[in-house]
Parts: structure tokens; sequence; C-alpha cells
């Protein structure tokens, strides 16, 4: 078995991947390291692990997780450093494509068939990625996430209280708490529905729109366009990327500068 350790912005997520599939997985939120350190090696006991894969995008956090593992598992082997990822990659200047936002990307592509793909990943940034029939990552915007929204507005104005987005709060709200909730959800759910209209009207296909990412249950029955939930998208990702080592010959131009 791989264990795969992608690093996000605000929480690693973990999986056990074993003939091409992601069989364990789970997500840790930074300031739970020791939780998440403690998650790890329990699994590593329970388990046969030959080999620890990362994706990252907290390149500066990737010494700490190595610390955490038995010596026969490092250096840790890193996705886009040690290895191309399998996909073409049209961004303008490829290298400033993200990690994750590339391996939802492949996995979309795998799971679309030939049809294209839109990956919505509602993590602390909402990132939307477009995948061609061809399986092409195009590009796609990114937005602010729903919680991050949400410490942001609270920075700004801290007399305001902490809330939680809600699509159960009214839109006439008659509290802070609850204008606040229907506020930050709408916001996020109507600026994602119309982030997807721009992109299915941009290109000349109807891809297959996926959701994954912390926070996209909370938002998924509330955006039509989206056709499916996959919650480990980045994990299937990663282990498809682990599986195409060997014979993914593309370029390696999406990691080095000029």
């Amino acid at each position: 078995m791989i264990l795969g350790l992608v690093l996000g912005n605000t929480s690693v997520r973990y999986g056990l991947f074993d003939g091409g599939a992601v069989r364990v997985s789970g997500r840790v939120e930074w300031n739970e390291f020791q939780t998440m350190a403690s998650l790890v090696r329990a699994l590593l006991e329970a388990h046969e692990v030959s080999e620890a894969v990362a994706a990252s995008v907290r390149d500066d956090l990737l010494e700490s997780v190595e610390r955490t593992l038995p010596p026969r598992l490092t250096p840790v082997v890193v996705a886009r450093r040690d290895f191309a990822l399998p996909i073409a990659n049209e961004y303008t200047r490829p290298w400033e494509a993200g990690t994750d936002r590339l391996l939802n990307a492949v996995a979309a592509r795998e799971r679309a068939g030939g049809r294209g793909a839109v990956a919505v990943d509602f993590g602390t940034a909402i990132s939307v990625s477009v995948v061609s029939p061809q399986g092409a990552f195009l590009g796609g915007p990114i937005a602010c996430g729903g919680a991050a929204l949400a410490r942001g507005l609270r920075a700004s104005a801290p007399r305001l209280p902490h809330a939680e987005a809600s699509s159960r709060t009214p839109f006439v709200a008659r509290d802070t708490v609850s204008a606040l909730g229907t506020g930050v959800f709408w916001e996020i759910a109507g600026g994602v529905r119309a982030l997807l209209q721009g992109i299915l009207r941009s290109v000349d296909f109807r891809p297959r729109v996926f959701a994954t990412g912390g926070e996209a249950e909370t938002y998924r029955e509330s955006i039509p366009e989206i056709d499916e939930l996959v919650p480990n998208l980045v994990l299937e990702g990663l282990c498809f990327a682990c599986r195409a080592r060997e014979f993914w010959k593309g370029p390696w131009s999406d990691v080095s500068r000029p």
C-alpha cells in the first residue's frame, strides 16, 4: 500500500492506496496536527505501507510531516517535484497551477470518461478547474471559501458575532447571526452558480461537474449545476498519478520556472 498525503492550506488529507483505489481516507486540520500524526501512525501499524507520497501547497510543512513518519518512508516522494502529473497543463504560466487543482482535474477527467469535466473544490479557497474532453487542464477561477469569507468579515468588523453559513436561515433575517448565516451561504452558493454558468457558456462541450472539499456537502444541494459529490477527489487524483508514474512521459514544464 501507498500512504498518500495532501498538504492543503488549512488541513491535511490522508489516504491509503491499494490496487489503484483509495481504501482508507481522512482529513485533519493543521491545528490538530498531533491528532493527524497519531492517526497516521495507527494506519502504518495496521497496514503494510511501502511508500509515502505527498502533494503539497504547503511545502513549509513537509518537514514536520516527515518527522511523524518512520525513517523507512522518508524522504517522502513529492508529486511534481519527483514525478510529473499525468495531465497536460494549459495554464499560461503552468507552474502557477496548484498541485491540488491539477490532481482534482486528473480525477475528474478519469470519472468523466472523455466528456470533459469541471471540479469545484470547496476549501479555504474555492477553486474551479476545467478539463477538456481531450483531458487537458484548461484553468478556471479561484474564489474565497465560505469559512474564509466569514472569518475575513469578522476580522474586518470585530463586533459581528461568529456565524455558520446556512441555507436554513431566512432571507428576511431577524437577528444578526441568522443574517450572517444567510448572507455568507448565498453569497457562496450564488457565486459558484454564476461561475459554473459562465464556464458552461464559455466552452463548446457539456462537462460533468464534480464537487469536493470540506464545505462541498454544505453547498451541493443549492447548486443544481453540480452533477456529483466526490469527497475524496484530490486523493483519487493522487492515487491515479502514483499509478501512472511509470508510463507518463508528459512535460515537466508545469514545475519549471523560466
